[in-house]
């Protein structure tokens, strides 16, 4: 009987411990993982905040409550994530390395645990996750905007590259165009036709874009404005075309009078294809005797490109790069992952929270299709294009009170 008492004491205490850390470790995990490139400084220290802050106590969370993870992998998105993950860490046995797939299963670890965080925070506190979203969303506009503001202290020489763990135009370019397709979505949906903090949230943001001189996040963020107005038509998606491309002529007007600059105002058209087609075509070279299984998620990706004068290491696609890892068969199940996720957001595309997650998964889509490689990393820039969004769309399938009003399947239950 004594036994039987302290079991069953010890099961509530692992219980309560695991709630706590849900309620109180992993939202601030969450906010650290979406601003800490702002402010931690050099990247290492990034990857380590998200391991002690999100990855650790997730893994405590459901190791100290084994029957969350049930629940957890009746998310079907989810589930597919660990399909993907299995056959890519398959990959690993002919692509001609040392590698082994048990060492390298960190990396699909690292984002099981950011998906598992995100539904968890959800399912036991709704709404939770998406204020500390908008929090997350506040602090990028303010770094956005005491960037831009040292941008022009400093001389405003060249594109905006950013500072700290954020260093090139590109990187910025993912992660403030994550938070623009943001507030995009925010504005898109709220009852105001000008609510002020949105709109000056794109004000900044969009400005910040313009300078960094990247226009993979414009075409993104065209997507995202296509997205919402198949999903919801308002009359006002025609306001933030002719906003945006105001702003864009009169950043790229300012650019041309102010001499210190380097970015001219036609350079976003000038500078063509960055050799992404050469890159491209090389890419499906190599995979020609693989096309199927692909070369292995280990393999070097080498890209001798002609008139570059050094090797190229970056497909500039994440789709490819999952090509070149994994074949056609890996693609498809990566085209799959996706398929799910948007029929799943067109199906409750009425819900709030639903179609901000999806519009944040359709930059990151559209953003991957000319930049990027790194499927799976450590925690980078490129998680605001790929799991970071899957992460929040997953997470509203656990949202109780989302759950309770859509007619699409039943109330989750914890």
């Amino acid at each position: 009987m004594s036994i039987a008492l302290s079991l069953e004491k010890a099961q509530t205490r692992s219980r309560q411990v695991s709630n706590w850390l849900i309620y109180y470790c992993l939202p601030f995990g969450w906010l650290a993982l979406l601003t800490g490139m702002f402010w931690i400084g050099e990247r290492p220290y990034y990857h380590k905040l998200f391991y002690a802050t999100l990855a650790l106590p997730t893994l405590l969370a459901v190791a100290l409550q084994p029957s969350q993870l049930k629940l957890l992998l009746q998310q079907p998105l989810i589930r597919l994530f660990l399909l993907f993950s299995a056959y890519i860490m398959l990959s690993v046995l002919w692509a001609g390395t040392d590698e082994t797939p048990l060492s390298t299963i960190k990396r699909p670890l690292y984002l099981l645990m950011l998906l598992f965080a995100a539904c968890l925070i959800s399912l036991k506190h709704p709404g939770k996750l998406e204020r500390m979203t908008q929090i997350a969303a506040v602090i990028a506009v303010l770094c956005a905007g005491l960037s831009l503001g040292y941008f022009f202290y400093e001389g405003a020489s060249g594109r905006f590259s950013g500072y700290g763990a954020l260093y090139n135009p590109l990187l910025s370019a993912h992660v403030f165009g994550f938070f623009c397709a943001y507030w995009l979505s925010r504005w898109y949906l709220d009852e105001q036709l000008t609510p002020l903090l949105p709109l000056v949230a794109l004000a900044v943001l969009w400005a910040l874009l313009i300078f960094t001189g990247s226009r993979t996040p414009l075409l993104a963020l065209s997507a995202c404005i296509l997205w919402l107005a198949i999903c919801q038509w308002k009359p006002r998606i025609l306001l933030v075309i002719a906003a945006a491309i105001g702003l864009a002529l009169a950043v790229k007007a300012l650019l041309s009078m102010a001499a210190p600059l380097e970015l001219q105002a036609d350079d976003l058209l000038a500078r063509g294809m960055s050799f992404r087609p050469a890159i491209w075509q090389e890419v499906l070279r190599q995979l020609q005797d693989n096309l199927w299984l692909g070369l292995g998620y280990t393999h070097p990706q080498i890209f001798p490109v002609a008139g570059h004068p050094i090797d190229l290491a970056d497909t500039h696609n994440i789709e490819l790069s999952v090509l070149f890892s994994g074949g056609i068969l890996g693609l498809a199940l990566w085209l799959l992952m996706y398929s799910y996720a948007m029929v799943y957001a067109w199906q409750r595309r009425q819900q709030p929270a639903v179609l901000i997650a999806s519009t944040l998964v359709v930059f990151g889509f559209f953003a991957g299709l000319t930049e990027g490689s790194a499927f799976f990393s450590r925690p980078k820039e490129q998680w605001f294009l790929i799991w970071i969004p899957l992460a929040l769309l997953a997470a509203t399938r656990f949202n109780r009170k989302l759950s309770a009003e859509t007619a699409h399947g039943p109330t989750e239950k914890t």
